[in-house]
């Protein structure tokens, strides 16, 4: 079995009824959880940065109660997956390692929900795999590309990591991710964290992120049941950058006073969102 969410990465542990369980993999590339029997609907979740697949163990048991198996991996370089070379750290390449992580479970339905960074490798999962995803999700996430000032950002936090590791991005970075209205709990969370992602990880996503093309248009031709959640108080990704969506098999959930993280602090609205995509995914 699979060390449960947060025994390696010191997050909140899944309740006593979550039943999360490690599998083996063909593969075994990226480490994972797995939760619920459904073999008909897999639904995969991939966290943001600099986090690890812990994030989603407050809304995995619901998700799975509803008739879906949720799995959720580490990316490379996070938790306690292998790291990916900083040469080829693209968001292409973190969506072919998902991509392999997918394909031993043969599952006749799959739907992927990416959190932030997250989200970016779900766009770029279901460009490649168009017709092998069921369903695009995206949690406090955006589908355009970064702006020039953005970009320098990310590279001028790769520096600070470098010399500093990933001390450097506290306090800021974990009250960004809770937000205003987070108590202590959550920040302490975040901030754990952090502190323990793996600084060759962090690095490597922010390059990746850093280049990644806008595919806004991947988001609005894809086909399938698409999933949107966001917070009001997103200090990351504001609102105003959400996804829109039209048709009646999409999923668009606006959170009063959620910030960047809705698994955690609207752990039941998020849960209940994702609920109602794997339905519209059924139907």
């Amino acid at each position: 079995m699979r060390t449960p969410p947060g025994h390696a990465a010191g997050s909140v542990r899944p309740g006593p009824h979550a039943l999360w369980r490690r599998e083996s993999h063909p593969s075994r590339v990226l480490a994972f959880d797995s939760i619920g029997h459904g073999k008909d609907s897999v639904v995969v979740l991939i966290h943001g940065w600099p986090l690890n697949r812990s994030i989603w163990s407050g809304v995995a048991a619901r998700i799975a109660a509803a008739g879906s198996r949720v799995l959720a991996p580490d990316l490379p370089g996070f938790g306690d997956s292998p790291s990916i070379e900083l040469g080829r750290a693209t968001v292409e390449a973190y969506a072919d390692e998902v991509a392999k992580f997918i394909g031993p479970f043969k599952a006749r339905r799959v739907a992927v929900a990416g959190h932030s960074f997250g989200g970016y490798v779900a766009l770029a999962l279901v460009e490649r795999l168009r017709d092998q995803v069921a369903g695009l999700g995206l949690i406090a996430s955006r589908t355009t590309a970064d702006s020039q000032i953005a970009r320098q950002g990310r590279h001028d936090t790769i520096e600070k990591v470098r010399q500093g590791g990933t001390k450097v991005l506290l306090p800021g970075l974990a009250e960004k991710l809770v937000g205003p209205r987070g108590g202590a709990t959550w920040r302490h969370q975040a901030e754990l964290l952090i502190e323990r992602a793996r600084p060759e990880g962090v690095i490597a996503a922010l390059a990746a992120m850093a280049t990644r093309p806008d595919r806004t248009a991947v988001f609005d031709s894809f086909a399938g049941p698409r999933l949107v959640i966001h917070g009001t108080e997103d200090g990351l990704i504001p609102i105003s950058e959400a996804a829109r969506v039209k048709r009646t098999t999409d999923v668009r959930v606006i959170l009063e006073g959620a910030a960047h993280m809705p698994m955690w602090d609207a752990s039941e609205a998020t849960a209940e969102a994702i609920i109602a995509w794997t339905k519209a995914l059924r139907s």
